[in-house]
């Protein structure tokens, strides 16, 4: 029951996406107070032009390794939940990127109780025994960064249990924005106490992995993301996102809002990839058979 309210939910967020309201200022600190105008004090920003548009980047690649203990500072241990399209990419870029830079940071995967994916994070390295694979819930409640890459549907379901158990000063990442926009149209929100960031990366989880695993030879290749800082309580938000990113292997990182992540994403996949390309090629095909071509021809 509870999960069939939170699908519903996914439609009442993308309705609510588009409607007139006043949307909160975000917490962040000084080196982010202005989308697309950021400085870090840990890796090298660079302003690119686009037309008329100025923006800040950062460019990614392994030689930035050794600072990820430096981006990083204070988190010991990240809990990965989730293993879809994002979590088994993102957890083994990060692991494999902190044994390089020599980071004794441990990455766990966190699961359904009697999840089928269980085995399949065995298979590439994750295990009970070594302490880096366990029950949801039990590595949340350890980890100082909680990836939360479950479906948007259980993330509505389950936050409040997820919420409370994340320990204090833990940082909620994601890596979409749907959340916020569930949260904000029941007229709740983050907890106050906690920073909440997101990496985004701008392609489906096989892609992050294997352009990952290609930029061991060509450095640089990898997928490029956005990142956002929604909640800055510890003034380090911004260099673990940018961390983050750099571990993912992304060659370029730019700055977005959670609120522009999952309305654009609404717009571009829901709206128009797939809603509006079928809607086309239905009027086409009706315009067609009204101006005399038969069926077949239509299609």
């Amino acid at each position: 029951m509870k999960l069939s309210i939170a699908i519903g939910a996914l439609f009442a967020t993308s309705v609510a996406a588009f409607a007139p309201s006043s949307i909160p200022s975000r917490t962040v600190s000084a080196s982010s107070s202005a989308l697309n105008v950021f400085t870090s004090e840990v890796f090298k920003t660079e302003d690119v032009k686009f037309a008329d548009t100025t923006e800040t980047i950062v460019r990614g690649g392994r030689d930035l390794f050794p600072l990820l203990p430096k981006a990083f500072e204070g988190v010991k241990e990240i809990g990965v939940i989730g293993w879809g399209s994002q979590a088994p990419a993102q957890a083994q870029n990060l692991r494999d990127s902190f044994n390089e830079a020599g980071c004794d940071i441990k990455v766990r995967i966190g699961l359904r109780e009697g999840s089928s994916s269980f085995e399949e994070a065995r298979e590439v390295g994750f295990s009970e025994d070594a302490d880096t694979l366990g029950e949801m819930f039990d590595i949340i409640k350890k980890s100082d960064l909680v990836m939360l890459l479950i479906s948007d549907a259980a993330q509505a379901a389950l936050y409040k249990e997820i919420f409370a158990a994340m320990k204090p000063g833990a940082t909620l990442g994601l890596s979409h924005g749907f959340l916020l926009g569930y949260l904000e149209s029941i007229g709740e929100s983050f907890p106050e106490d906690m920073d909440v960031i997101a990496v985004c990366p701008k392609g489906m989880g096989p892609s992050v992995r294997r352009l990952y695993e290609q930029g061991k030879e060509v450095n640089g290749a990898g997928i490029n993301a956005s990142f956002a800082v929604h909640q800055d309580k510890s003034g380090k938000a911004n260099e673990l996102a940018l961390g983050w990113g750099v571990a993912l292997g992304s060659p370029f990182m730019f700055e977005t809002t959670l609120t522009s992540e999952y309305k654009s994403d609404i717009y571009g996949e829901r709206g128009i990839l797939l809603g509006a390309v079928h809607g086309i090629v239905e009027s086409l095909y009706r315009r067609y058979q009204r101006q005399g071509m038969s069926a077949e021809q239509a299609f």
